[in-house]
């Protein structure tokens, strides 16, 4: 189990330009220590604490071993810890106070690998910095996820591609996609409401997610999460960009929909088609509010399912006398050429 700690800014010396918060948290505030050492008081058992938000690595030496020292006494507890940061600063000094406290994972913001964009956010590092940390941290024992992101300003289909692909050659443990959402506030606001910026649509910002959702899988690289949970944004706030509290099961679902699109229009069927599918997958078929069945309804198409013994995210599509195999990467196509405009 993960007992999630949100620390915003913890490190930052400067904000991105999408990010919600005007004041940069202190390592020395007083409620600091009382409000970490709160959470895991409450859990019962050994678990591990994620450190989220923020960038660790911009934290100096003192400041980062009295953020662990709020943990010693429940560390009795404590399996390990995994944090989030920005790639820079890679300190090696920091790198040993990391292992010395038991850090096992680490996962490294890039919202894209584009250096523009990078620069127009404020992210205040390059694509080649993160490579260089994914590899170092890998070297020096640490299991490395990535954070990525959809929608950002000036974004193309191929920035997206060009994640893909350095997802799958820098082989992170998992990941996490982030569609880009307007806070009130924020820099990015302004130009959002001077129509300096326009947030691609809910649609497009789906349909990007899964392109990156699955090319890591089939690359073998697992997704943990796509979306904001409450406790990463204030909805109060939202003023743009896509946010939904069933982000990522509208991708997976939409995923599945396009996928058994694509197979019945390869075998022109249409009228009564029964999906056998695995019983995790039910929910992606029938869509989020019911909205794949009624989308298949509108092509014609009545879709009834039945469980079988499949792997994860296959199907058998059954019409009269046809009987059509696929599987999730079906919609790999569909999703880019939509995404695609």
């Amino acid at each position: 189990m993960i007992v999630p700690i949100f620390l915003p800014h913890l490190g930052c010396g400067e904000r991105c330009t999408y990010c919600d918060q005007d004041i940069i948290t202190d390592i020395a505030e007083e409620n600091l220590e009382t409000r970490i050492a709160g959470m895991p008081a409450s859990r019962t058992g050994s678990f591990e604490v994620g450190l989220y938000g923020g960038n660790i690595f911009g934290l100096a030496l003192p400041a980062l071993r009295r953020l662990f020292s709020c943990f010693n006494d429940e560390k009795h507890r404590i399996t390990g810890f995994r944090i989030s940061t920005k790639p820079v600063p890679l300190n090696p000094e920091v790198i040993e106070v990391l292992k010395e406290s038991r850090v096992t994972t680490i996962e490294l913001g890039i919202p894209t690998f584009n250096n523009e964009t990078l620069s127009l956010l404020n992210r205040r590092h390059t694509d080649e910095d993160l490579r260089r940390a994914v590899f170092a941290l890998k070297n020096e024992g640490f299991r490395v996820a990535l954070q990525v992101m959809v929608g950002l300003p000036n974004e193309m289909m191929a920035d997206i591609r060009e994640t893909a692909e350095n997802i799958v050659c820098l082989a992170p443990s998992y990941i996490r996609i982030y569609p880009l959402v307007v806070l009130a506030g924020t820099p990015l606001a302004h130009a959002f409401t001077a129509g300096q910026f326009e947030p691609i649509s809910f649609e497009d910002a789906v349909k990007r997610t899964i392109f990156l959702y699955l090319t890591a899988l089939k690359a073998g690289i697992k997704t943990v999460k796509m979306g904001l949970t409450d406790n990463e944004v204030i909805k109060e706030r939202i003023i743009g960009g896509s946010y939904h509290p069933a982000f990522g099961s509208i991708v997976k679902s939409t995923a599945f929909y396009l996928a058994v699109l694509v197979k019945l229009h390869e075998h022109s069927l249409h009228g009564d088609v029964l999906v056998a599918l695995n019983p995790r997958d039910i929910p992606h078929l029938i869509g989020h509010k019911r909205s794949n069945l009624n989308k298949f309804r509108e092509q014609g198409v009545l879709i009834t399912w039945k469980t079988a013994e499949r792997p994860p995210d296959t199907f058998v599509l059954t019409c009269g006398r046809y009987e059509v195999e696929g599987d999730i990467f079906d919609a790999l196509a569909p999703a880019a050429s939509l995404a695609d405009g």
